[in-house]
C-alpha cells in the first residue's frame, strides 16, 4: 500500500517585512523569510492566521497576563482549532526565537507560560502538517477502484494508514518523538481523524453517495454493542424500488444495537409510515395529528431515531427523511441523501465517539498538560461529519446541527 502522504504546505515570502530582533535563531529567520505568509491558514487543525499579520507578535503581546522573563523571544505563529485542556480557549502555537523549537502554549495563571512540544523546528512543524493534510489528499487521489493506486476503503484500512503515516512522521522529526516518549501532543489524534476518510469510497453520480463495505456495518454494530441484520427479499416490499438501496439492505444490512442512534427492529418486514402511524397520515389528509409532510405516507418506516423520531425511507429514490412529529418545521425533513450517507456518517460519528471514550477512560494521558485529545475530537467533529453530507447541515433546523447545539445532550460526541 503506497502511503506517500506528505503534502507541501507552501507559503509566500515576507515581502520585505522585517523579522523581529528577538528572533535570533538563524534557521528560523531564514525559513520565515521564505515562507512567512501561508497560502492556507488552517493546516492539520492548527490555525496559522497569525502568520498573515504585518509582524510576528510575542507571547507577551498575545497574552496580557504572561509577564515571565523571556516572553519577548517567544513568538505566536497561530493557535489550535480546539481548546487546550482546562483553558476554555485555544492553545497558541509558539516559536522559541532562541532555539527554534515549536510548542503549544497557554498562560499558567501566574504570569508564566505552560508549554508542550509540538515540533523540533519550523520546517518540521510544516512537514508534520503536510503529513496530516496529505492523508486527505491520498484519500481523494486513490478513490477510483479502476486505478492502479486505488486503496480499498473500509474499517480495516484507516488504522493501517494511521500506523504507516505515523511511522513516517516519527522518522521526519525523531527528536520530537524522543523528547515526548513517542507520544507528542496533537499529531496522533489529528492523524486518526483524517484517516476516517478511508471508511468508504464516494459513489457514482447515478448510485448511492458512498460504496459501503459490509465490514463497515459490522464495525458500526460492534461499536454500538450489537449485531448486523441483513434483510431478505421477502422482508423488502415492492415499493422499495431503488435498486442500490435494496441491494445495500440485502448485502450489508443495518446494525441492531442498543447504543446505535439508528434503532432497527431485529425482525419483520419493512412497512410504510401510513401503515404504522395512520393517525399521522389519514387518507383524507385531515385530522389534528395529520402530518404536514403527507408525501412521507408511502415512505418505509426504516428504524427509530433520536428524539423519539423514526427514519422514513423513500423507496423510489433512497432518500432518508425525518417526520414532523416534534414541530412542523423542526427537524427539517432532510436527514441524509440516502442510506449509504447515513451509515457512513453514523460510523464516522461512532468512531470519533469511541476514540473520545478511550481518552475519557485513559488514566495515562501521555504526560500532556495542555493537550487533551477529547478537546480536539470535540472541536473537529462537526466539520468532519459535515463534509460527508453537507446538505444534512444546511440550516439550524436540520437534525445534526440541532443535536450539536442541544446542551441537554452534552457535547456532540458525548
Amino acid at each position: 500500500m503506497g502511503t506517500d502522504t506528505k503534502t507541501t504546505t507552501g507559503a509566500a515570502g515576507t515581502g520585505g517585512r522585517p523579522l523581529p530582533a528577538g528572533l535570533t535563531h538563524e534557521p528560523s529567520r531564514e525559513f520565515l523569510a521564505e515562507r512567512y505568509t501561508l497560502e492556507g491558514s488552517v493546516l492539520a487543525y492548527l490555525d496559522f492566521e497569525a502568520l498573515r499579520a504585518e509582524e510576528l507578535r510575542t507571547v507577551a503581546s498575545w497574552y496580557e497576563d504572561v509577564t515571565v522573563e523571556g516572553a519577548d523571544r517567544l513568538f505566536v505563529l497561530g493557535e489550535t482549532c480546539y481548546d487546550a485542556a482546562d483553558c476554555w480557549a485555544p492553545a497558541a502555537v509558539v516559536l522559541d526565537g532562541a532555539d527554534g523549537q515549536v510548542y503549544l502554549g497557554c498562560p499558567d495563571g501566574s504570569g508564566g507560560l505552560d508549554r508542550e512540544p509540538l515540533a523540533s523546528s519550523l520546517p518540521m512543524l510544516f512537514e508534520l502538517c503536510g503529513f496530516v493534510e496529505g492523508v486527505s489528499g491520498l484519500a481523494e487521489q486513490t478513490r477510483d477502484p479502476e486505478a492502479e493506486n486505488h486503496i480499498r476503503r473500509g474499517p480495516l484500512t484507516h488504522p493501517v494508514i494511521a500506523r504507516l503515516v505515523g511511522e513516517q512522521m516519527r522518522e521526519t522529526d525523531p527528536d520530537l518523538f524522543r523528547r515526548t516518549d513517542d507520544r507528542p501532543a496533537h499529531w496522533e489524534t489529528a492523524l486518526l481523524v483524517r484517516t476516517l476518510a478511508f471508511g468508504a469510497r464516494p459513489g457514482g453520480p447515478d448510485g448511492l453517495a458512498y460504496v459501503i463495505d459490509p465490514l463497515l456495518v459490522e464495525d458500526l454494530a460492534e461499536l454500538t454493542g450489537g449485531e448486523v441484520r441483513r434483510f431478505t427479499e421477502d422482508e423488502l416490499p415492492a415499493r422499495l424500488s431503488h435498486p442500490a438501496t435494496r441491494r445495500l439492505l440485502l448485502t450489508c444490512g443495518l446494525p441492531v444495537a442498543p447504543r446505535c442512534m439508528l434503532d432497527v427492529d431485529p425482525e419483520g418486514p419493512l412497512t410504510t409510515m401510513a401503515e404504522d402511524y395512520p393517525e399521522g397520515y389519514p387518507a383524507d389528509g385531515d385530522g389534528e395529528e395529520a402530518s404536514v409532510r403527507p408525501h412521507q405516507a408511502g415512505f418505509l418506516n426504516l428504524a427509530g431515531w433520536t428524539y423519539d423520531l423514526v427514519v422514513a425511507l423513500d423507496g423510489a429514490t433512497g432518500r432518508v427523511e425525518l417526520p414532523d412529529w416534534a414541530d412542523e418545521e423542526e427537524p427539517a425533513a432532510y436527514l441524509h441523501r440516502d442510506l449509504s450517507a447515513l451509515l457512513y456518517t453514523l460510523w464516522t460519528y461512532e468512531r470519533l465517539r469511541a476514540e473520545r471514550r478511550r481518552w475519557d477512560e485513559e488514566e495515562d494521558t501521555a504526560g500532556w498538560t495542555l493537550f487533551d485529545p477529547t478537546e480536539l475530537l470535540d472541536g473537529v467533529a462537526e466539520e468532519t461529519l459535515r463534509e460527508l453530507d453537507p446538505e444534512a447541515w444546511d440550516t439550524d433546523a436540520h437534525f445534526w446541527p440541532m443535536l450539536a447545539d442541544d446542551g441537554h445532550m452534552g457535547r456532540l460526541l458525548e
